[in-house]
């Protein structure tokens, strides 16, 4: 029975992606779907089958409309394709028109054994909450299992927002990270991937000894924290 996992959320700029790499490491080998305007996980090699969104607006008139009605066809013939647990990466401006195809193919893919799951991750910002909302609304009906990740990227996501929000399978948060100057570098270059991949040698040869410890640890705690803040979803997912 195939698990599928959405990690989602309308808005750009909260951190999505950061979470489904840290699935990506925390599940071994399991395949990504990523959904962008342009592909960003290509540090994981063949493990990424990019699917380019959304239908330009010329495409779309030049269509009538069908453009849009049928963008995400080849994502659904993907979808119905998968035997294993399978992480979708969902780009910002996406997610509820896709989530909202998916409540119209959930049962008939339910009917082959395959199970949804939803992985949202909201920050403090107004239009972060409210389309985490209406992610969590639109996916209840046909999801077998809801995950909320608080990034504190900013600050606390307000305690009255996530009791409203806690009746999802699990709440997690990742807090605020101070990273050491080169930090981001790296993670920008090559994703949580690379972290493991470091060479202390050449670390301490670019940056010096005492910057090259705090960057090391920085970014080994980064990683940690992402990974635990995805560990119930991953958990789900590989049954």
């Amino acid at each position: 029975m195939p698990r599928i996992l959405f990690v989602t959320q309308e808005k750009g700029g909260v951190g999505k992606t950061v979470f489904a790499r840290a699935l990506a490491e925390a599940i071994d080998g399991a395949p990504i779907i990523e959904i962008d305007s342009s592909a960003r996980m290509i540090e994981l090699g063949d493990r990424v089958t990019f699917f380019k969104m959304r239908a330009d607006r010329e495409a779309i008139e030049r269509s009538g409309g069908k453009a849009a009605r049928s963008e995400f066809d080849a994502l659904l013939t993907e979808l119905e394709s998968s035997k294993i647990a399978t992480i979708v990466d969902v780009g910002a401006n996406t997610s509820l028109t896709l989530l909202s195809v998916i409540s119209d193919i959930a049962p008939v893919l339910a009917k082959s054994g395959s199970e949804f799951g939803i992985c949202a991750v909201v920050t403090a910002e107004h239009a972060a909450m409210a389309a985490a909302s209406s992610i969590l609304a639109v996916s209840k009906p046909w999801a077998a299992a809801q995950f909320l990740i608080e990034n504190r990227l900013h600050e606390n996501v307000p305690a009255d927002w996530l009791k409203a929000h806690c009746q999802v399978d699990a709440l997690t948060s990742f807090d605020h990270q101070i990273l050491e100057n080169g930090a981001d570098e790296i993670l920008q270059a090559g994703g949580l991937a690379s972290i493991g991949r470091i060479d202390p040698t050449e670390l301490r040869a670019k940056y010096g000894i005492g910057p090259a410890l705090r960057i090391h640890r920085d970014l080994e705690r980064f990683r940690t924290d992402a990974m635990e803040a995805v560990r119930p979803a991953a958990e789900w997912l590989v049954g």
